[in-house]
């Protein structure tokens, strides 16, 4: 039989955990106040608010997952900038859990994107309980240390106060943000803010490449090579070409460096069809693509028929939209939405394929040559190259235009940046009138690659048994692969060292160069040496499947695939 005191010690508790999920902070406070006064037990008073915190977020977390199915619930909490916090959650998850908690306005839109965007429940749920122990344990103690002298001096008026305090809450903006019909709007206003919240706790962020080595140690930033220009630059390479086409007795012999790729993957061949050997248990590493084929004639129905593909494929803005067959990041853009894509694909040659791939919100990014001998039971890692994307460094005094102008390093393709190029999206000229902050760090190009002034360090020394063997792994689900680079995006080098912590956004073949010789670091014969070293490597394992009986391309052909290709990139919209 339960005693009269602990029943109403009970009612109490279920009214504080109820009270929860109309607002937090005044569970708390009436919580403490009930301890104070009615001499509540401790365990009366903070389990029902610890409980009730941990509930409310979970289910806050499962709505954005039930959205996903439900159409009701999505037009009433998912607004169309909630994209935005995506990239934060996925960088900072637990610091931008931690903030919300404590920033009025912010823990529903964002708990809910959470499982919008289906960040790990077990992630999500490890830090609402943490996070929520934390709080509930420190608020809780004050308003019961306090308690005491405010109820001296105000006795019962104390109750009228926090009855006031609650509805004051109600009427405030972060209160209809979470519990009003019409969330939409309020999910759209809250990225900005955000962001500007992030900014204020998170101020690294802006002064680094996240999981990248730093690059205070580079003694210049600019290679002798890439003021040269490229049709003089590769002269020498050219001309070792055609030696080692006479010492091997056929000028298209690399066709046959991976035997089950067109070209061997030097010019023209499908990206996707080079993705798609690789092994099932191996596809884990892949980040998520599909291919789309563009209409021929006006192609209306093309956007509508890209957002179903999406949807088929568990893909959602923004998506990474690129050429099947290019090179060099032509044609490759970051498309945000729909009304994007459909300005894309209206620029997109009829008839020709395009991927659509998710982003791998990752800073880090680097390109891991891999070379196996035919014949030999494993491979190896010939060389790991770190890609970081073309930036400058704001000043808080100079505007956008003459960072990029001023910087030894962008001045050298400000053309791109600048918009003065049509196969490059530059920066408005609102944009190029903004001034950065001091120290803060402005992308200039989605892109990484050097045509659109991506820095790359040599970073063989990364080079370890883990990371081989898993990319031997993957290279070795492929059939008949033996030479190529995997451009990566990874969470940090020591995760990378472990095979960990990275997405393959695309597979080159023969084609794949040395891109360790790009960099600035490397003296020009250096660089030479590099890509002889690696042309004889490419021969080399061309003529040992060749021994194996694979036939090299006719010439015809092998010209033939390599017109279609500049054909294309000649066509394909400008880059981003």
């Amino acid at each position: 039989m339960i005693d009269p005191d602990t029943l109403i010690w009970i009612k109490e508790a279920i009214a504080i955990f109820f009270l929860t999920f109309i607002h937090e902070d005044a569970a708390i406070i009436a919580a403490g106040f009930a301890k104070v006064e009615q001499s509540l037990p401790i365990l009366y008073a903070y389990l029902p608010v610890y409980s009730g915190i941990v509930i409310g977020d979970i289910l806050i977390y499962w709505l954005g997952r039930l959205a996903q199915t439900n159409r009701w619930l999505r037009s009433r909490i998912i607004g169309p900038k909630v994209e935005r916090i995506r990239l934060w959650l996925e960088r900072h998850m637990v610091r931008v859990l931690i903030i919300c908690r404590l920033t009025p306005g912010l823990l529903f839109p964002t708990f809910v994107a959470c499982g919008w965007f289906k960040m790990p429940f077990w992630r999500f749920a490890t830090v609402s309980i943490l996070a929520g122990a934390i709080y509930s344990s420190i608020v809780l103690t004050i308003v019961i240390m306090f308690g005491d002298l405010v109820l001296f001096h105000l006795g019962y008026w104390a109750w009228g106060l926090l009855a006031a305090a609650v509805i004051l809450f109600a009427l405030r903006n972060s209160f209809k943000s979470r519990w009003s019909r019409n969330t939409e709007q309020a999910m759209g206003e809250v990225p900005p803010t955000l962001m500007e919240t992030l900014k204020r706790y998170i101020p690294s962020m802006k002064k680094r490449f996240h999981g990248m080595h730093s690059l205070e140690d580079l003694r210049k930033v600019v290679s002798t090579a890439e003021k040269i220009p490229n049709n003089i630059l590769y002269i020498p390479v050219g001309l070792r070409w055609f030696w080692l086409a006479l010492r091997y007795r056929s000028i298209t012999l690399p066709s046959v460096s991976n035997p089950m790729i067109e070209t061997g993957g030097f010019m023209g061949e499908s990206k996707t069809s080079v993705l798609d050997l690789v092994g099932e248990k191996s596809r884990e590493w892949i980040a998520p693509y599909t291919l789309f084929h563009r209409s021929n004639g006006q192609g209306n129905g093309d956007l509508q028929k890209v957002v179903d593909l999406m949807h088929k494929n568990n893909l959602s803005f923004p998506v990474v939209a690129k050429p099947d067959i290019g090179w060099n990041g032509y044609g490759v853009r970051f498309v945000e939405n729909e009304k994007q894509m459909e300005e894309y694909l209206a620029s997109f040659p009829e008839g020709q394929k395009l991927i659509l791939q998710q982003p791998v919100n990752y800073d880090g990014e680097a390109g891991v040559f891999y070379v196996r001998i035919p014949g030999e039971e494993k491979g190896y890692i010939y060389s790991i190259t770190l890609r970081y994307f073309p930036f400058v460094t704001g000043d808080g005094r100079s505007t956008l235009r003459q960072l990029i102008e001023n910087d030894q390093r962008s001045k050298l393709r400000a053309h791109l940046y600048l918009g003065d190029h049509p196969k490059h999206i530059g920066f408005s000229k609102e944009a190029l009138d903004r001034i950065p902050e001091e120290g803060e760090l402005v992308r200039l190009a989605f892109i990484g690659s050097l045509r659109a002034g991506g820095l790359y360090r040599d970073a063989s020394h990364l080079v370890t048994p883990e990371l081989t063997a898993r990319f031997d792994e993957i290279a070795r689900s492929m059939p008949e692969f033996y030479y190529g680079r995997f451009d990566i995006r990874f969470e940090s080098v020591d995760l990378l060292m472990k095979g960990e912590g990275f997405q393959i956004i695309e597979i080159n073949g023969a084609g794949a160069e040395a891109i360790q010789a790009w960099d600035p670091n490397i003296p020009l014969l250096k660089l030479y040496r590099e890509f002889f070293r690696a042309q004889s490597l490419l021969f080399k394992v061309a003529d040992l499947n060749r021994k194996r009986g694979y036939k090299p391309m006719p010439f015809r052909d092998f010209l033939k695939a390599i017109r279609r290709q500049n054909k294309l990139i000649d066509s394909y919209p400008p880059a981003s």
